[in-house]
């Protein structure tokens, strides 16, 4: 902790200072070229993902975070300027790309899920499944993905299809 190096009798002071101090510098860090500021929910949710794959132990560890205090930045907690560039760093050095899955791969996933539905219910169900989908996204503020507007579109040709055969 920078406090500890600091001249003077007051421990409250150094702890002031220190406090001072580091938030200073992690604006600093923030500051730098290079490090865009990520969106504290989008920052959340990645580490939550980053998470899952380790432990969280092991996470906070690599991160220089106590548990405790990652559990909380996950569970819903402000993180302090320093340690928001800690996350960010540690993301961005996980390197893993998490590619989008393909329509095909929710398509069959969604007949696994249904297959004791009737053909008119499962269309229902993958049209209603791309509605929750598109509003999620919407809900944070972000465009759905592509694959999101063509699984919408393939549930609603499905629909379709089994109205006119029908």
């Amino acid at each position: 902790m920078l406090a500890s190096f600091l001249p003077g009798d007051s421990c409250c002071r150094k702890r002031r200072f220190g406090s001072i101090l580091e938030r200073m510098v992690g604006k600093l860090l923030s500051r730098r070229a290079g490090v865009p500021m990520v969106p504290v929910s989008t920052l959340r949710d990645a580490v939550a993902r980053e998470v899952v794959r380790t432990s969280l132990r092991q996470a906070a560890r690599e991160i220089a975070v106590s548990p405790n205090g990652l559990r909380n930045f996950i569970n819903g907690c402000a993180p302090r300027a320093e340690t928001r560039v800690k996350l960010q760093y540690w993301v961005a050095s996980r390197g893993t790309k998490s590619r989008p899955p393909a329509v095909g791969q929710l398509v069959r996933l969604l007949n696994e899920l249904a297959a004791d539905l009737t053909p008119d219910q499962v269309s229902d169900l993958a049209r209603d499944v791309a509605g929750l989908l598109g509003a999620a996204y919407e809900a944070r503020r972000l465009t759905p993905p592509r694959w999101v507007a063509e699984f919408a579109t393939e549930a609603s040709e499905r629909r379709k299809t089994r109205v006119q055969t029908a």
